[in-house]
């Protein structure tokens, strides 16, 4: 796994911060290392870093007297790539003004809007997205998040899950105690795209009036077998109406759950010998639209033709979209493809499991480790224990339904109910184990 350490040390000239430092490289070996608020010469710098034994830096000295200074390190040969795929890493301490905080983020959204790769951004943001992320003080006004939020959607860029205590800044005002969550680990949806885990662990105070955060993510993925989703696009479709019918009936007396196994690897086969990819008939047509308009001669027929196949393969990567995003408010044709595609990705990030704490409180980063820690749960939870506690489960328990009651809810459910039951179920809602949601 790849370890990355971002912290606010405010000044590498106190004897406790360098002794944190320490402690902390010597606990988590982080792969990267990145200081802000140095306070001190490069030289200075370098000196008290000795101990980390990093080969490389990148060292900017402070600004003024006592102000500012950065310092970046990394171990030797650290190349961060996967599948050949780049990976970008920017490392921020933002300004406290918010004329010059702006500034840079209007710098970083042109910078991403010119590439289209995974990022990934740590630092001191000096900036904080809501009231929420704030503890004591005023309350700010809502304009006032609005630059922040702005540069976070605008760069397609959500927080890392993250364990510990995230309100990482503690400052001293009029008003008492405020703690703000100026610190923290972010990445755009092509991260999670290609690194299935990454989380982001708050550290305890010391040496500084802001909280190290580490960052941890694994760079290799191991390949799981895809799951089958039916694929809502093809239900109209004549070939797979055909189809399904062919296999239902060729099944004879198989049971029900047999059948639909063999429906589902039927249209499987099927659409890997089809290759129905809608980006691929929008590029086809796109092409043949583009050679019909370089004609010397006018075939209008041809052109309609190819529009209205360009058209309807614009429809179906919308459908597509549509069910894979869950959002039931919007109906097709609205050209929210984009839209679709933006809240999948969001809704996949949200839902990976990243780190999980065992049961000494001890956060678990990796997925081996992840996986261990619910196994041995689970195996904790259900574990038998000897013992006759039918008479303890009698006496505690007072029956609240009637047997008239009770064996109604025990029958077996009529056809009809059964019938409808299913026409209740919103069709685009989550497939069941078998890969069909209720449209099918």
């Amino acid at each position: 796994s790849l370890k990355i350490l971002s912290w606010n040390c405010r000044g590498l000239g106190n004897s406790q911060t360098v002794q944190r430092l320490g402690e902390i490289h010597k606990l988590f070996s982080q792969d990267i290392t990145f200081l802000t608020e140095t306070k001190n010469s490069n030289d200075f710098v370098l000196c008290k870093c000795t101990s980390l034994d990093y080969p490389n830096s990148y060292l900017v000295p402070p600004t003024g007297h006592g102000a500012g200074g950065l310092a970046l390190f990394w171990k030797q040969g650290l190349q961060i790539f996967y599948e050949n795929k780049r990976f970008f890493a920017t490392f921020i301490h933002a300004d406290t003004n918010y004329v010059v905080r702006r500034q840079l983020w209007n710098e970083l959204t042109a910078l991403t809007l010119s590439r289209d790769a995974p990022w990934f951004v740590t630092g001191d943001f000096n900036d904080i997205l809501n009231n929420q992320e704030k503890e004591g003080g005023r309350s700010r006004a809502e304009g006032s998040f609005v630059d922040f939020r702005s540069f976070m959607s605008e760069c397609d860029l959500y927080d890392l899950p993250h364990t510990g205590d995230f309100l990482s800044w503690r400052g001293v005002w009029t008003e008492g105690v405020v703690r703000c969550r100026l610190d923290r680990a972010i990445a755009n949806s092509h991260w999670f795209d290609i690194f299935h885990s990454g989380s982001v662990e708050y550290l305890k105070y010391e040496g500084s009036d802001h909280k190290p955060i580490l960052t941890c993510f694994d760079l290799t993925r191991k390949k799981r077998k895809g799951l089958f989703r039916f694929d809502r696009r093809l239900k109209d479709n004549p070939e797979i109406q055909t189809l399904v019918d062919q296999t239902w009936k060729e099944a004879g007396t198989k049971s029900v759950q047999d059948k639909i196994a063999l429906v589902r690897t039927a249209i499987i086969r099927w659409s890997k010998d089809q290759q129905r990819n809608s980006k691929v008939l929008i590029k086809k047509w796109k092409d043949e639209l583009e050679q019909a308009m370089t004609k010397t001669s006018n075939d209008e027929a041809l052109l309609n033709r190819i529009n209205s196949d360009l058209k309807a393969a614009y429809l179906a990567e919308e459908s597509f979209w549509k069910q894979r995003s869950r959002n039931l408010w919007l109906s097709l044709g609205d050209k929210n493809s984009g839209y679709f595609h933006a809240v999948t990705k969001g809704r996949r990030a949200k839902n990976i499991l990243s780190v999980i704490e065992n049961t000494e409180g001890t956060p678990m980063f990796t997925e081996k480790e992840i996986t261990e820690t619910i196994v041995d749960y689970f195996k904790s939870l259900f574990i038998s224990v000897p013992g006759d506690r039918k008479q303890i489960v009698a006496e505690a328990l007072t029956s609240k339904i009637s047997p008239e009651s009770n064996q109604q809810l025990i029958n077996i459910p009529s056809g009809s109910e059964i019938h409808l039951a299913l026409l209740a179920i919103h069709p685009d809602k989550a497939p069941g184990p078998d890969g069909f949601s209720a449209m099918c």
